[in-house]
C-alpha cells in the first residue's frame, strides 16, 4: 500500500464515516439473532456516509490502473445551478448531500475543475440553508488546495468543511434537514460505487455494498420526517428506494451481490438522486 493510501486511510475519519454502524454489522455477523431497533438510534449514530472507504477498497481489489476514476466521476456527478433551489428545508439539503458526495469523488479523481465547482456549489447551498459566511472558509481552503494539487490537504479540508456544515445543523429544528442531507449523500455515493463495481465485478467487489444496518437506520429516520417533507415527490422516491436497497445488500458477511442486483442498486439510487436534483 502506498504512502498516499496509508495517509488517506488515517484522514478518512475526517469525512465522518459511519463507524458505529460498521461495527454493528460485524456484531450481527457474529450473532444472527442480534436485535437492532433503528428507531432507538440517536442522531449522533448516523454521520454523513462517505464512499471513500469503498474507493480505497476497490483500489486493493482491482488491478492497478484499471479504474478510470475521472471517467466514472464525469458519468455520475450532477451538474446543477445552485441558485435555482429555494426550498431550504427539504430540497436544498438533498442537493447539498449529493454535491458533498460529488466532492469526495472529485478528490479521488483528482479533477481540479469539477472539485472547484462542487466546492462552490456546496458553499452556495450551505449559505441558503443558513450557514453563515464566516463558517464557510473551508470551501475556499478546499479550492485553494485543489488549485495547488495538494490532494491530501484537499481531502482533509473537504472533510472538515463537511463537519462544519453538519455541526450547524445539529439543533433539533434541523434534524429533518440533516436526515435528508445524509440520505441523499449516501445515495449519490452508492451511484459511484455501483457504477465502479459493475465495471469491475467480482464477488469480492460486490461485497463492499454490504451495509444493511446503515440503510435500516436511514429508513427509520426518513420515516420519521415531518409531513411537509414526506409530501415532497423526491423524498417519497428515496423512502421507497431504501427498503428495496436494503433487501439487496442484506447479505452474509462473506456473501456477494449478483451483478444484475448491482445494476438494480444503481438504478434505484440514480432514480432517487435525479428526483432530488430535479426538485425545486
Amino acid at each position: 500500500m502506498s504512502v498516499y493510501y496509508k495517509l488517506a486511510l488515517v484522514f478518512s475519519a475526517a469525512l465522518i464515516a459511519c463507524a458505529q454502524f460498521a461495527g454493528a454489522q460485524e456484531d450481527k455477523a457474529k450473532d444472527d439473532k442480534a436485535s437492532f431497533d433503528p428507531k432507538s438510534a440517536k442522531d449522533g449514530g448516523v454521520g454523513m456516509p462517505t464512499p471513500y472507504d469503498k474507493f480505497l477498497a476497490l483500489d486493493q481489489l482491482v488491478p492497478s490502473g484499471e479504474i478510470n476514476w475521472g471517467q466514472t466521476f464525469r458519468k455520475v456527478a450532477v451538474d446543477i445551478d445552485p441558485d435555482q433551489f429555494t426550498d431550504k428545508d427539504t430540497v436544498i439539503p438533498m442537493v447539498l448531500g449529493v454535491r458533498i458526495a460529488d466532492g469526495v469523488m472529485a478528490v479521488k479523481a483528482r479533477d481540479v475543475e469539477l472539485l472547484n465547482k462542487a466546492a462552490s456549489d456546496i458553499e452556495t447551498l450551505a449559505k441558503r440553508m443558513g450557514v453563515p459566511d464566516s463558517d464557510l472558509n473551508r470551501a475556499r481552503a478546499v479550492r485553494a488546495a485543489a488549485n495547488k494539487k495538494e490532494w491530501l490537504n484537499v481531502f482533509m479540508e473537504l472533510g472538515f468543511f463537511q463537519q462544519d456544515i453538519m455541526k450547524k445543523l445539529e439543533d433539533k429544528e434541523s434534524s429533518a434537514r440533516t436526515t435528508l442531507l445524509i440520505t441523499a449523500g449516501w445515495l449519490q455515493g452508492a451511484r459511484y460505487t455501483t457504477a465502479l463495481i459493475e465495471d469491475h465485478y467480482t464477488a469480492a467487489t460486490s461485497n463492499l455494498l454490504r451495509e444493511p444496518k446503515l440503510i435500516e437506520a436511514l429508513s427509520a429516520k426518513m420515516d420519521g420526517l415531518p409531513a411537509a417533507s414526506k409530501s415532497n415527490a423526491a423524498v417519497t422516491k428515496m423512502r421507497e428506494a431504501l427498503p428495496q436497497i436494503q433487501k439487496i445488500i442484506n447479505i452474509p458477511l462473506d456473501g456477494s451481490v449478483p451483478k444484475e442486483s448491482v445494476a438494480e442498486l444503481n438504478r434505484l439510487s440514480t432514480d432517487a438522486v435525479k428526483a432530488a436534483v430535479a426538485a425545486k
